[in-house]
């Protein structure tokens, strides 16, 4: 079937308006861009949408929404305004699977299961934990700026870290890792991992160490 290249200008809008400036577009000003976007520098790539038709483009993803950004013609950076309509983008060589509302990495893949992270900044309330270690609540205490779905963000006088969450994905399905779930997609693999696990402490929120365990997998 004949693909269709569908125009980007269907779909965006413009994410730094000329006017007043948004306190979340302020706030990305002040961040280098190694901390706002998750690959080096936008890069070229192809947007592929859901029914089948792709653009291209220059495109980087902002770890401060999770919203797809590229470099319109008249070199100004937009979003993305429908991101349900996407089925993935690849950037300078770098494949992101669209699901969940995450743009999901591929940093490996083993055999039909890939290994995926999820790259974001985050606005941490952090609380004392356990022997004086501090630890970041899940949620995010934002106000100050709408957004179109109607969050607020404040972003001034706020700690943010960048947080890489590894994710695995199997046909057309996400799954965080853990010992069960590494059992269930590689069931003729589970001797070989309760014997890692015996032998390594593995923090499955570490994308790296789950990345040692499944290139002993191989």
């Amino acid at each position: 079937m004949k693909q269709v290249i569908l125009s980007l200008c269907a779909f965006c809008l413009l994410a730094l308006s000329a006017g007043a400036q948004s306190a979340q577009a302020e706030f990305e000003a002040s961040l280098p861009d190694s901390v706002k976007y998750v690959m080096p520098a936008f890069g070229p790539g192809n947007l592929l949408y859901k029914d089948g038709g792709f653009s291209r483009g220059s495109f980087n993803i902002c770890t401060v929404d999770n919203t797809l950004r590229y470099i319109d013609t008249d070199e100004s950076e937009k979003v993305l305004a429908d991101p349900s309509q996407v089925e993935s983008v690849s950037i300078s060589g770098v494949l992101f699977l669209h699901t969940q509302n995450m743009y999901l990495g591929v940093v490996g893949d083993y055999d039909d299961v890939l290994l995926c992270v999820d790259k974001r900044l985050v606005f941490d309330d952090r609380k004392v934990g356990a022997y004086g270690t501090s630890s970041a609540t899940s949620s995010i205490r934002t106000v100050g700026a709408s957004t179109d779905n109607g969050a607020t963000f404040r972003f001034s006088n706020v700690k943010y870290e960048v947080r890489e969450t590894p994710y695995l994905y199997k046909k057309g399905r996400v799954y965080v890792p853990s010992k069960k779930t590494l059992a269930k997609l590689f069931p003729a693999k589970k001797a070989d991992i309760e014997a890692y696990l015996q032998e390594n402490r593995v923090e499955f929120s570490d994308y790296q160490q789950v990345e040692a365990l499944l290139e002993k997998l191989k």
